[in-house]
């Protein structure tokens, strides 16, 4: 479909399904780390299975590596930058699950997002933010605040906390890098090449830490689940919605993924939220 033909209320349709999809990440990240996968390996697979279908894809068609061909150098520093965060993120992410932080919990956490695109969007580029969206995002805050505290309370330690904000920290960079780089980029080989960049990264850092990559057989399903589902549909949508609407307007349409989150996570886990996660 021609960028001109894409209207706001398509683009904002196309934001919410990513949303729904994605929402179920964390629930099959969960049934993966329980089977003792380590959560580099799980990244790997998970970004390698999902270029072996995106990456051939970005070099089938000569208008693409013409695209490709003609990035500025500016572009390909935001594109470096965009594949190191989507590796520390969802590295990240899979460690506080196997670390033992519920699954509908992550993803409410994770609507922190917006506050950090708020904060990086000025720091690195200047830009500002509506007086409605400060509003929302100052309610978000509190939410994240009223959870924070009750997951520092479980785990009696902060350090799971830390994990959480510097893993929303990476996401939030990745959204206002794939964005600005979106602008230059087809979605096709964008994603084909950054999903292959960080699923070598993955790899890298899983072979010096020594992690096993074997797939246990309970694993396998989940695995393809948020690989496939979560991954190429999801995480791709999520990208092509970023050329036509904004880094922080995305995050906000994210708010939405607590809800999803746990219906998965109840009937997929057994997860029943505490009621302070519920007021959160």
């Amino acid at each position: 479909m021609a960028a001109s033909t894409i209207t706001p209320k398509q683009a904002l349709g196309a934001a919410v399904l990513s949303v729904v999809i994605n929402s179920f990440t964390s629930t099959f990240l969960a049934l993966i780390v329980k089977t003792g996968m380590d959560s580099s390996v799980v990244t790997c697979y998970r970004l390698l299975f999902v270029s072996l279908v995106m990456l051939p894809w970005a070099f089938s068609k000569k208008s693409y590596r013409e695209n490709m061909k003609t990035a500025p150098f500016r572009i390909w520093k935001l594109f470096i930058f965009y594949s190191f965060t989507k590796f520390g993120g969802f590295v990240l992410w899979a460690e506080c699950l196997r670390m033992g932080a519920q699954a509908f919990t992550m993803t409410t956490l994770s609507n922190m997002q917006p506050i950090m695109i708020v904060v990086f969007l000025y720091l690195f580029y200047r830009e500002t933010t509506s007086l409605r969206s400060l509003v929302g995002i100052f309610i978000c805050l509190i939410g994240v605040t009223v959870i924070g505290i009750d997951n520092v309370t479980s785990f009696g330690s902060p350090f799971i906390m830390t994990l959480i904000v510097i893993c929303c920290s990476f996401f939030a960079l990745n959204n206002i890098f794939g964005r600005k780089a979106r602008q230059h980029f087809d979605l096709i080989p964008m994603m084909g090449i950054s999903y292959f960049a960080s699923g070598v990264l993955a790899a890298i850092y899983a072979s010096m830490s020594g992690a096993s990559f074997a797939i246990p057989k309970d694993a396998i399903l989940p695995l393809l689940g948020v690989s496939f589902g979560c991954t190429l549909i999801g995480q791709s949508m999520n990208m092509w919605c970023l050329k036509y609407i904004k880094s922080v307007t995305m995050s906000l349409i994210s708010l939405l993924s607590p809800f999803c989150a746990a219906v998965s996570a109840y009937f997929m886990l057994g997860e029943v939220p505490q009621p302070i996660v519920f007021l959160g």
